[in-house]
């Protein structure tokens, strides 16, 4: 391997690793939005209904 294919490499790798780190990102909106939208908190806890136990006592 040539000086310019390895530099062609080195360039590919770091694009790809760019295009993963991107999907990586998006896919943790992605979580975060659907979490929310399902009414999950940041403590983990899932959303409120009227069966839960905090509402039967």
């Amino acid at each position: 391997m040539n000086e310019q294919q390895l530099a062609e490499l080195i360039e590919a790798i770091r694009q790809q690793t760019d295009a993963i780190n991107r999907l990586a990102s998006s896919n943790a909106a992605l979580v975060q939005a659907m979490a929310e939208a399902e009414g999950f908190d940041e403590e983990g806890d899932g959303p409120h209904t009227y069966l839960d136990e905090s509402t039967l006592d």
